[in-house]
């Protein structure tokens, strides 16, 4: 995906950039703290981007992944 034209994204703009997930996903899963501007709250794309590269995509995250695992073995 192409980065957005802009540095400071929406919830749900960030939830998209991180592979389409939802922002419920997004706020239960992603180790980023939003920044406030006054009663916005936005997500910067290179707080997101270094959390990104940071994963270990070998390891599942989430409970679901691991389940998903199981059930593939």
């Amino acid at each position: 995906m192409p980065l957005p034209s802009k540095r400071m994204l929406s919830p749900a703009e960030a939830a998209e950039y991180c592979g389409g997930k939802s922002v419920e996903w997004l706020k239960t899963h992603v180790r980023v703290a939003p920044t406030r501007i006054g009663s916005l709250v936005r997500y910067d794309v290179r707080a997101l981007d270094r959390w990104l590269d940071s994963r270990n995509q070998s390891e599942p995250a989430t409970g679901d992944e691991w389940l998903g695992l199981l059930d593939e073995g």
